[in-house]
């Protein structure tokens, strides 16, 4: 979409117009001095010193060279009589205008494209009081306006000359320029009595040689450039018309009052919404719609005169200039294609597709298949790196089972240790309670009964042995000897004295050195008092049984305690901390063993995931090799 393009040209003033006009020009604004709501902006905004040249290339240059490549363009004068419209557009023999520079830049640009070829066709008419007259053909006049779908709008009986050079088409230009009607008023000698369209039509195409025959796509491009010279707006009672001049001027005010009114509703949007637009009012309309709201690039003149006599007019034309702004084209290139010409097109856009699809999936799927090997060497990678780990907890797993079997045997061979042990200091204390009681009398003798120290049965052995542990260890023979000389014997027989004197004599007291070696035994060596301390717990542990229920058995271990603490060797104690040691250090391997395990368990887990992303990965890619070999197939087909 692309809005009209507006600009505004001033004619030059004389002094006594200059020196009292209301309208102030600042860059591309133009406002009255005393009305300060009047004040319009536009695209480009020409003083009165500016030249045609200028007008040209601000623009209109850039539509001509957009017919070339096949768009279709309009330029047209708007303004009041006697403001510079024809002038503007055919110029004069010093300053040439639009309609000589457009033909002159259409044919230099047609040279500039060697590659297509070329046909100019040129045709001139005028709208005179409603009426259609052919300016190339004089007699051809009343012509009316058709519609097709193939050529659009256009004027049935139209003549179009065939042109090749710019000097030609002057020519017929001006051929058609002396049949223009042409009159007099009060404002203008030389008064525009008609509406007058030069129009151009472009046709080309591609250029092809004759080995190129197929491959040739006769497409033809179609453009129109209409350069329109409006006839000025006046007012009866200014330019004095009467009679044929007063008709002449009301048919000119309809037809610029259908073309404002159409340019209204196309600011407005009416169009759009569904609306009416009035183009059929006026054959100037009519013949101009593509150009209004259409396929076409269009320029509005708007040409002015800030003479203070004219402000109403100016005025006017400035309103109707600000309400062409907001019209919008949708311009386009014109195309027309046979059957043949749309098969070699779309023969050849296919072509230029695949080409540029095989392209486009080779450097796709190559890409695709570097990122899948670059995937699939990684997991490979990965699962190098997996297995190698699950060797080496394989070993470790093996290591710590056999220091396992290992310390289970030393815990085995300690604890079978530790009961023969046990068993031989049972056997030893049991022949040592064997041995001979010592007796010797004091003071402590009378706890002691003589029926007791009569020789004692074999039978009896065990009775007697276990009454003597029941009665302690005896006294010293030191002890027995201070007690003896701080007590007589005498007190010890206190039955009466006739016993005493008999009986002592019998019985002679032993020599303390004789006894010595009876009395004093061998005692074990005595352990630490730490040692004795932390050996009792651990012996305590190993002792107490296992069913807390059981508080007799308890009881009973936890008297048998001491006594079986007190039995044991010293190396059976360190025997029974190595052996405590070894079950801590199993109980430690048990927990590394379970970690170990569960870490295992999470390492086989990773390495199934790995294994089955890396399978969806190899048929992916198989997947892919797959559909490009079909894919190489078909076009092979093709």
């Amino acid at each position: 979409m692309e809005r009209i393009h507006v600009a505004v040209r001033s004619r030059p003033l004389s002094p006594e117009d200059s020196r009292s006009s209301p309208w102030k020009i600042s860059g591309n604004a133009i406002a009255h001095s005393a009305q300060s709501s009047s004040r319009f902006e536009f695209d480009r905004i020409f003083g009165e010193e500016c030249r045609t040249a200028e007008v040209y290339q601000a623009r209109i240059k850039h539509i001509v060279d957009n017919v070339v490549r096949g768009f279709n363009g309009t330029v047209f004068a708007y303004g009041q009589t006697n403001s510079g419209k024809t002038f503007t557009m055919r110029g004069s023999a010093n300053e040439p205008g639009i309609i000589p520079l457009a033909v002159h830049d259409l044919f230099q640009r047609i040279q500039e494209h060697m590659d297509r070829e070329f046909l100019v066709r040129m045709s001139y008419m005028e709208i005179y009081n409603e009426d259609i007259n052919d300016l190339l053909v004089p007699e051809h006049r009343k012509l009316q306006i058709h519609e097709s779908i193939e050529k659009g709008i256009f004027v049935a009986g139209l003549r179009e000359e065939i042109v090749t050079c710019a000097e030609q088409v002057m020519d017929f230009m001006s051929f058609g320029e002396s049949h223009r009607h042409i009159g007099e008023t009060n404002m203008n000698l030389y008064s525009s009595r008609s509406h007058t369209i030069f129009r151009m039509v472009i046709e080309s195409r591609e250029k092809g040689d004759d080995n190129e025959v197929e491959d040739f796509c006769d497409a033809v491009r179609v453009s129109v450039l209409n350069l329109v010279d409006l006839a000025g707006s006046e007012r009866a009672a200014k330019t004095g018309a009467e009679g044929v001049r007063l008709k002449e001027g009301s048919h000119i005010n309809k037809s610029l009052m259908t073309l404002g009114t159409v340019i209204k509703k196309l600011s407005e949007g009416i169009e759009s919404q569904g609306g009416h637009v009035p183009y059929r009012d006026s054959k100037l309309t009519r013949i101009l719609q593509p150009a209004l709201g259409g396929n076409s690039n269009t320029a509005i003149i708007c040409n002015i005169t800030l003479a203070q006599i004219h402000t109403d007019e100016t005025k006017s034309s400035l309103q109707f200039a600000s309400r062409a702004l907001r019209v919008t084209n949708c311009a386009c290139v014109n195309e027309i294609l046979t059957d043949a010409a749309l098969l070699k097109r779309q023969r050849k856009e296919i072509e230029e597709l695949r080409a540029k699809l095989r392209k486009s999936e080779s450097d796709h799927w190559e890409e695709e298949i570097l990122n899948l090997r670059n995937t699939l060497l990684q997991s490979e990678l990965e699962k190098e790196r997996i297995s190698l780990e699950l060797e080496e907890e394989k070993k470790a797993k093996e290591q710590r089972d056999r220091c396992l079997i290992e310390q289970a045997k030393k815990i085995e061979n300690l604890s079978s240790l530790v009961l023969n042990s046990d068993r031989d200091d049972r056997s030893t204390a049991f022949s040592k309670n064997k041995r001979r009681v010592t007796w010797c009398p004091g003071p402590n003798a009378k706890q002691f009964d003589i029926e007791d120290l009569r020789p004692v049965q074999e039978g009896s052995t065990s009775s007697t042995v276990r009454n003597e542990r029941d009665m302690g260890m005896p006294p010293l023979f030191e002890e027995l000897m201070q007690e003896s000389n701080d007590e007589p014997c005498a007190n010890v027989y206190s039955s009466g004295p006739g016993n005493v004197s008999k009986d002592s004599e019998d019985v002679p007291l032993p020599d303390s050195h004789a006894l010595l070696h009876v009395t004093n035994r061998r005692k074990p060596k005595a352990m630490k008092k730490s040692d004795q301390e932390q050996f009792r717990g651990r012996a305590g542990e190993l002792l107490i049984p296992q069913d807390p229920c059981d508080g007799n058995d308890a009881l009973r271990h936890k008297n048998t305690v001491p006594c079986v603490v007190s039995s044991l060797s010293s190396r059976e104690s360190e025997a029974i901390l190595v052996i405590k040691q070894l079950q801590d250090q199993i109980k430690l391997l048990e927990a590394e063993k379970s970690s170990v395990q569960t870490n295992l368990d999470a390492v086989l887990v990773l390495a199934t995931q790995q294994k089955v992303s890396f399978n969806e990965e190899y048929e992916e890619v198989s997947y892919v090799r797959l559909r490009k070999r079909k894919f190489e197939s078909i076009q092979l087909g093709d």
